[in-house]
């Protein structure tokens, strides 16, 4: 078994009204991109409503707010009417509209002039967030092969020398141990019981000694394991929520 995370090409928009600001956070964003070795694209607009004719097919956008024609708010809520996955980053003069960049769930809110160590974080942020979508594990049964990303399994399972993998609408099986699989796992997962891992994220609700997974599927915790996983599902969901 393998653990692996897909090398990503990350397409980036940038809108700002003002040409040169637009060249000036393309070169920055360019810069920090290629330190990190990471694979990137990035298409400027001057005008919000060209920006909104396109297909939206981006993992990252950095959006001015004051613009003529639709400003970045505007262009953020019809953004989020096609897009849930994509990143939203405003960077703009104006402080007064920070709370509406909650309501489109934007990673962060910069203002002008643009501070290097904060550009870096929120990059840094976007990047991380799409890694852990792309992380997975390949497995073999038989002569078939198959990647299953992480985000995908709900919960695993052990039981007579086999595997199975829950997802949402379907459960893959292959012969395997449990520590082995725990291995190639993220913090996301949590060893619940001797035959159990859970993907946190997915947690419904908890009902000593039962949890109760967002596809209405039953887990059990064990007794000796149910104060550890208390407290490690409190400071996930913690960490989570920062």
């Amino acid at each position: 078994m393998t653990c692996f995370v897909v090398k990503k090409m990350y397409k980036i928009a940038i809108c700002d009204d003002e040409k040169i600001m637009c060249e000036y956070l393309q070169k920055k964003v360019s810069e920090i991109l290629t330190q990190w070795e990471i694979l990137f694209s990035i298409t400027c607009y001057t005008d919000a409503l060209d920006l909104l004719n396109t297909p939206l097919c981006y993992d990252l956008m950095l959006l001015d707010i004051q613009m003529p024609h639709l400003d970045g708010i505007a262009l953020a809520q019809k953004i989020r009417a096609q897009s849930e996955k994509c990143e939203l980053i405003f960077i703009t003069i104006l402080k007064e509209y920070v709370l509406y960049a909650f309501e489109v769930e934007a990673l962060d809110y910069i203002y002008k002039p643009i501070e290097q160590k904060r550009l870096e974080n929120a990059l840094k942020r976007a990047i991380k967030h799409y890694q852990k979508e792309n992380k997975g594990i390949l497995i073999q049964n038989k002569n078939c092969y198959q990647t299953i990303k992480l985000e995908e399994i709900y919960y695993c399972e052990v039981m007579n020398r086999k595997l199975y993998l829950h997802l949402q609408h379907e459960v893959i099986e292959y012969y395997g141990k449990l520590q082995e699989i725990q291995k190639q796992l993220d913090k996301r997962f949590l060893k619940c019981h001797r035959s159990y891992i859970v993907n946190m994220d997915y947690i419904k609700k908890y009902e000593s000694p039962i949890i109760t997974m967002q596809n209405g599927e039953k887990v059990p915790v064990s007794r000796l394991q149910q104060k550890e996983f208390i407290e490690k599902m409190l400071y996930y969901i913690k960490g989570r929520e920062i």
